[in-house]
């Protein structure tokens, strides 16, 4: 038996799916119908113009359409896709006849009585009435002969279909229409009408500056929501983003962008507070602030940044190296040392218990940078341990897990005792304080001299039998529990790190701010949650 396809486009139904109706349930009932044989021109016709196949196309005598495309009772198919299966709830009737003018005298219709039984015959594809023939009328009314009338046809042309019956203002069953101009009311004023307007030519404008419509998308992206804003800035909710800028926004009014040494002395306009002479800034302070934390944050490069901002590459190192130092000079102060009392109210239980007096967890990490053309700065930042050119600072945290001592940045080459003893971290302990650190660092005789205890893990002794080293029981267990309290150190250096502008290669041309954005970092680093909690 042949397999049969519906014929209508975008239809899928065929005679295969009847077959497995629990697979294909809407096939229930469908049936399949050929198209009218060649003998019935007209209906024919009428089918292939409705399914609206391309004009190549020709049917055969296996071509098929579904009871899909039929509505109940009707033996033409009116339901498609290109009418989202439905029917026109309004038809086109018409009428082809001549309409005589209503003068015509009685003695002309009675003349052509007739003639009234003309034959009227509807196509029906679109319902609309036509007269078959025309028929000669002699009249003696003055008239020339030959001319052809036709008898005015009776209620050929149907009343137009309305919608609602108010379209008229008469009942459904009434046939005069009676229709007045009524004016339309509305609550809006031309002053509304001229505001909206105005709105309208600004979102036109809008949206022919594709700058500042790419730029206002991206600093919408970044403040969507609490997570946009950690993963673009660093910092934990957009309330505490609002809130760093604020802090901002009551000092940056004379904020001047960086351009060399000579741009850090104090100008004419900011000594006697006038506005900033030359061109105004593309971007405002809030863009900038954002600008500088998303680039410190992903370490996009310069480039990339000025595509979303719509500025200049140079316009993006200025503002960053601007903000930077601004950010530095204004949050670094809050990188303080805490008191004992402090630490204390705020020590974990892990601390609590076993190193009640521990005061700060220190270590030094290493940050990649660029390797420099000059064979100096290539020997005094090489660093043996890495194997890169690296700069080194010491950081210190609370056993809370904050920040609380950040050094400059030191040669990769230099060792933990020097930057311990030359950073002033010493100025910072006292008597009583225990610090905690790696077996590198080296301080025992500088913390006794400030009458403060060194906590890190026993070194290994050599062993009596042999050439290898050990360590005895109670040395095993005081290096995993200093190792197991220490490692919060570590978390948080990779806490730092997560900003990527510091945690990648370090470009050269940043290097006279990297003390600023590793402060900054710090600080930003401080208003995340607490990194240890019991």
């Amino acid at each position: 038996m042949p397999v049969y396809h519906c014929c209508v486009p975008e239809c899928t139904s065929s005679t295969r799916k009847l077959q497995d109706l629990d697979k294909h349930p809407h096939m229930k009932d469908v049936t399949f119908y050929s198209l009218p044989k060649k003998s019935d021109q007209r209906r024919r016709s009428q089918w292939i113009r409705l399914i609206r196949r391309e004009k190549s196309w020709v049917p055969n005598k296996y071509t098929r359409i579904c009871s899909c495309h039929f509505e109940p009772g009707s033996n033409t198919p009116t339901l498609f896709p290109y009418n989202n299966f439905k029917k026109s709830s309004y038809t086109r009737k018409t009428s082809n006849s001549i309409q005589m003018p209503d003068d015509i005298s009685d003695e002309e219709d009675t003349s052509t009585e007739s003639n009234s039984d003309i034959p009227l015959h509807h196509y029906e594809e679109d319902n609309i009435p036509y007269v078959a023939e025309e028929y000669e009328i002699n009249t003696s009314h003055g008239r020339s002969e030959g001319v052809k009338h036709v008898k005015k046809v009776e209620c050929i042309t149907n009343p137009p279909f309305l919608d609602h019956v108010y379209a008229a203002g008469t009942s459904p069953g009434s046939t005069d229409v009676n229709v007045q101009d009524t004016a339309v009311q509305t609550d809006m004023t031309m002053n509304d009408i001229n505001i909206m307007s105005d709105q309208i030519h600004q979102l036109q404008a809008k949206l022919d500056d594709k700058t500042t419509l790419l730029r206002e998308c991206f600093i919408e992206t970044v403040t969507k929501n609490d997570e946009n804003v950690k993963l673009y800035t660093g910092l934990p909710s957009l309330a505490m983003l609002l809130g760093v800028f604020n802090i901002l926004a009551a000092k940056c009014s004379a904020l001047k962008y960086w351009s060399g040494p000579p741009s850090a002395q104090e100008k004419y306009y900011q000594r006697n507070r006038h506005g900033k002479p030359g061109p105004s800034r593309k971007l405002s302070f809030y863009q900038e602030f954002i600008l500088s934390l998303v680039r410190l944050r992903l370490g996009l490069f310069e480039f990339c940044i000025a595509d979303l901002f719509g500025v200049s590459k140079s316009r993006v190192s200025q503002i960053f190296i601007t903000w930077i130092t601004f950010m530095s000079n204004t949050f670094g102060n809050f990188l303080r040392w805490p008191s004992r009392r402090q630490v204390k109210k705020y020590m974990p239980l892990s601390f609590r218990k076993q190193y009640p007096n521990t005061r700060a967890i220190i270590d030094c990490t290493e940050f990649f940078l660029q390797r420099p053309r000059s064979p100096t700065a290539q020997a005094a930042t090489y660093s043996t341990y890495k194997s890169k050119n690296t700069a080194k600072c010491l950081l210190a945290i609370s056993p809370a897990g904050n920040f609380t001592f950040v050094s400059k940045l030191y040669g990769g080459n230099v060792s933990d005792r020097f930057i311990t003893e030359d950073s002033g971290f010493l100025n910072f302990v006292e008597e009583g304080d225990d610090i905690m650190a790696d077996r590198g660092f080296t301080i025992r005789d500088l913390l006794t001299d400030k009458k403060a205890t060194l906590n890190i893990p026993p070194f290994t002794r050599k062993c009596p039998w042999g050439k290898k080293k050990r360590l005895n029981v109670n040395e095993i267990k005081q290096t995993r529990k200093i190792a197991k309290l220490r490692i919060h150190v570590e978390r948080a250096i990779q806490r730092l790190k997560l900003f990527r502008l510091i945690g990648n290669v370090i470009p050269w041309s940043l290097k006279p701010v990297i003390n600023q954005m590793i402060k900054v970092s710090a600080f930003l680093c401080n208003l995340m949650p607490t990194l240890v909690r019991k």
